[in-house]
């Protein structure tokens, strides 16, 4: 599939004028004795315009690409080819995460635009080599995960949501 991309100009005016659709990934190490026992949570640190915070893995979804591919390419920009996460094609979000400008509930806060992300918590094996926007990447016992504003993008509550959905299923 050939990829092309928009000038920044009208880049810029995509994300004034409509949502951008999005892929978050929330990578996940469930306890031996259940599946509804995370132990682990990974997040990246990375630079966000509010500074540098942890978060979420993800971003846009690119023209004719599948969420699929957008996951694996979102989680291999963001922490290299040895990492592999099984995600299904027809695999469904676990959360739908909503950002504005504003960051007013019910949004998160992404003050270069309007989005809506499609978050999915999956298991990852391999070792992370972070790049692109990904400083860095830990693994974070579910007792010591980053909360408040040291989470970028107001993550904090899509977090909160998807460790109760875990929980939950």
């Amino acid at each position: 599939m050939k990829r092309s991309w928009l000038s920044p100009a009208n880049w810029k005016l995509v994300q004034k004028s409509i949502p951008v659709v999005c892929v978050d990934v929330l990578p996940v190490c469930f306890s031996p004795r259940s599946r509804n026992d995370v132990r682990l949570v990974g997040l990246i640190y990375r630079d966000t315009p509010q500074g540098r915070k942890w978060c979420l893995i993800g971003g846009r979804l690119l023209y004719a690409e599948s969420l699929s591919q957008a996951i694996r390419r979102q989680v291999r920009d963001a922490l290299g080819r040895r990492v592999k996460i099984h995600v299904r094609s027809d695999q469904q979000p676990l959360h739908v995460a909503q950002y504005s400008p504003t960051g007013r509930k019910p949004f998160a806060l992404d003050p270069r635009q309007h989005s809506v992300a499609l978050t999915y918590a999956l298991e990852m094996k391999g070792a992370p080599t972070p790049g692109g926007e990904a400083i860095q990447f830990k693994w974070f016992e579910i007792t010591k995960i980053p909360r408040g504003k040291q989470l970028g993008f107001g993550q904090d509550a899509v977090l909160t949501a998807c460790l109760r959905l875990l929980k939950n299923r």
